[in-house]
């Protein structure tokens, strides 16, 4: 697979573009509503459609039946705990536990590692200090109902301004950018799952290759693919969801195209003059990768992991 065809993957940063990003900060209403509010029929109607096509479900990472990381077996974790921030040229998080309980208000995606272990929490906020986003719109805070809503009208999990949210506005990037989001949202849904999947994939040699790559101001590494199975175990694919576009006359070009009219066309005279986008979930990630794709770090001096999503074994 060559890196044109990754670059047309799920959710492919710009090739030129830094790996910096804008923090959005949210109202003290705003990030209260968006922690707490009750889960709408909409986002009910969304997890049992993905449950099921795919048979997703919600045990924790490691207690699969047959899962090769399972307390008899093997620590799940152990990735995680070996993972140093400086080998990912992520910075060193401090004090982890006050950076995330400090911000999980203005931040929602780190919501998820609450109730965590330090070492979890570690990676999330070294992460978070980084200029990835692989955490904020590839991880278990983004609901099946966000996902879905991601594909079909571009709404950004990351934009929390709901008008903007709507109008498909990045919520990532410094003004009134358009979010971009070809034909596939994932997400893995389990925080413990997310981290042992970066952790072990930036040990992998194919991914160090490209964190230790000589830095060129003018270049970025090309963008590496794992099996889920190397990074999460034979069970790891049940961690995985997400939502692919619904093909338009058999056509995933056509319906980008009819999608693009969608969002041009205001939302009163959206009915009558074009046709709604369309997505279903993905069936299954068993076979799948993880596409880790990089970019320059904060500090211009190396490479990072600007984002990490999954890729289901066949894209249409």
């Amino acid at each position: 697979m060559g890196v044109g065809e990754l670059r047309g993957g799920a959710d492919d940063p710009d090739y030129g573009d830094r790996s910096e990003r804008h923090h959005p900060r949210a109202s003290d209403s705003e990030a209260a509503q968006v922690s707490v509010e009750p889960r709408s029929r909409a986002e009910y109607a969304a997890d049992l459609e993905q449950r099921a096509v795919s048979g997703w479900d919600q045990r924790p990472f490691g207690s699969s039946a047959g899962d090769h990381r399972s307390e008899s077996s093997a620590e799940p974790l152990e990735p995680v705990r070996w993972f140093e921030p400086v080998r990912a040229h992520l910075p060193d998080p401090g004090d982890a536990v006050a950076y995330l309980d400090g911000r999980r208000g203005e931040r929602p995606w780190l919501a998820a590692t609450r109730d965590c272990r330090t070492e979890v929490q570690r990676l999330f906020a070294a992460l978070d200090q980084g200029g990835g986003h692989a955490h904020i719109r590839h991880e278990g805070w983004v609901t099946e109902e966000m996902n879905r809503r991601r594909v079909a009208y571009l709404e950004d999990p990351a934009q929390l301004d709901p008008a903007k949210r709507a109008a498909g506005i990045d919520g990532l990037k410094q003004g009134e950018y358009l979010h971009r989001c070809r034909q596939t949202a994932t997400r893995i849904v389990d925080p413990d799952a997310f981290a042992t999947a970066f952790a072990t994939g930036v040990e992998h040699p194919k991914v160090r290759a490209a964190l230790e790559a000589t830095f060129d101001p003018d270049y970025k590494p090309s963008p590496v693919q794992l099996p889920i199975g190397e990074l999460l175990g034979p069970d790891g694919h049940r961690y995985c969801t997400g939502w692919r576009l619904e093909p338009v006359d058999g056509s995933m070009a056509a319906a980008r195209k009819s999608r693009e009219a969608w969002m041009a066309t205001p939302p009163e005279k959206r009915a009558s003059n074009v046709s709604e986008p369309m997505a279903r979930p993905v069936e299954t990630f068993e076979g799948g990768v993880a596409v880790f794709v990089f970019g320059h770090n904060s500090r211009g001096d190396g490479y990072e992991v600007v984002t990490m999503y999954q890729r289901p074994p066949t894209q249409h």
